[in-house]
């Protein structure tokens, strides 16, 4: 989380009681994010535990605080941990609009020094309405920082994001001339490069609550980190019960229903609403699709369109 440290947010030992149970259920990752997980003084010991039980790591970073001693303490810790640096934009310019003046110096110099370390980084890179027209500059740079993933996800007003909104965000139409642009510049790389598209770009069903979670920082259980401000939606808390537990009572289509106006569409297993983040942060309520999703999709099926009020 964003911020300032969180008071109550979990010890070293509650983690790795966490990191037992993830382990025993085979996950296939445990993913570490924040926030900045290299603020955090246990964070090489978090690690160096995945390591010890079998169970793989990943860490999301900005980079900002990636030196050459960070490098050594993570090589010793987890030599195979998966790392993600966050890259919003192929210049200064369009990154520090976002994460702040100096990032894209800093997040660049740490990407280097991971690939220099021996790991393999992935590029995290957020859509904005700001951004979408680089996004094959945004590749050109991945290959000269020499790195072979991206992942690619959609902005969506959360948090800070909202104060952001209208920078950041787009209309529905907006949206799909975006989205389509990007599609397309995938698949002109996929040969070069390895991409992670969140569904949010690809159309297909939401995951949240059904192939992943996320633990907020005080132990609270959300079925994806852009619900950790929606208490309603909380799944539980890990220091109440195992995850395990809370993960195996929990329904995802009951908690995060299908809109209505999907249920007779012949096309809703192929996205069965789109992204429910989505739905509820752009247009309030879990009844509404992902309208430019929608729209796409029923296009691609070669289905009448009829009038979207635009």
């Amino acid at each position: 989380m964003a911020g300032k440290r969180d008071p109550n947010e979990l010890a070293t030992d509650e983690i790795k009681k966490v990191m037992d149970d993830l382990k025993n259920m085979g996950i296939w990752a445990f993913d570490i994010v924040g926030g900045e997980p290299f603020i955090r003084p246990d964070i090489f010991e978090i690690l160096s535990y995945g390591r010890e039980i079998g169970l793989q790591m990943m860490v999301n970073t900005n980079g900002t605080l990636v030196d050459e001693r960070t490098m050594e303490k993570l090589q010793e810790s987890n030599p195979t941990v998966m790392v993600g640096v966050s890259l919003d934009g192929p210049t200064p310019e369009l990154n520090d609009f976002v994460r702040g003046k100096g990032s894209f110096e800093k997040a660049t110099r740490g990407i280097k020094l991971f690939v220099e370390g021996g790991f393999d980084p992935v590029i995290l890179h957020v859509v904005n309405k700001m951004n979408w027209k680089h996004f094959e500059k945004m590749i050109e740079l991945a290959k000269k920082l020499d790195v072979k993933k991206l992942y690619v996800d959609r902005f969506i007003p959360v948090g800070r994001g909202v104060q952001s909104k209208k920078y950041l965000d787009m209309d529905d139409k907006e949206w799909i001339v975006a989205i389509e642009h990007v599609r397309n510049i995938i698949e002109k790389y996929k040969d070069e490069i390895t991409f992670y598209v969140e569904e949010n770009i690809t159309g297909d069903p939401c995951t949240a609550g059904k192939s992943h979670a996320s633990i907020l920082v005080d132990g609270n259980v959300v079925p994806c980190g852009h619900f950790r401000y929606n208490k309603e939606l909380y799944m539980g808390n890990v220091r109440e019960k195992p995850f395990s537990e809370i993960w195996n009572s929990y329904d995802p289509d009951k908690e995060l229903p299908l809109p209505k106006v999907c249920s007779d569409c012949p096309l809703v297993k192929d996205c069965y609403g789109g992204c429910r983040a989505v739905s509820l942060h752009r247009y309030g309520s879990f009844e509404k699709q992902d309208i430019p999703l929608c729209y796409m999709r029923k296009k691609e099926g070669g289905f009448v369109i009829k009038s979207w009020g635009w």
